[in-house]
């Protein structure tokens, strides 16, 4: 596995929404580490694919 080093993200999420990830943030972190590590991984993952499929498309946000 290649190295790994930590970020901070700052988030804007509803308020409903922000109180649940703080309250997974707090009874279990490494749940959350995972959670967003699989969504960035799958995102990365389709934009990949998408470009495969066609180059033209810009990279940009998506």
């Amino acid at each position: 596995m290649s190295e790994t080093r930590s970020v901070e993200l700052v988030l804007r999420l509803p308020e409903e929404m922000a109180d649940s990830v703080e309250e997974v943030r707090d009874r279990d972190p490494e749940y959350l580490n995972r959670l967003i590590r699989y969504g960035l991984v799958r995102r990365a993952v389709y934009r990949e694919l998408l470009r495969s499929t066609d180059p033209a498309l810009p990279l940009g946000r998506s």
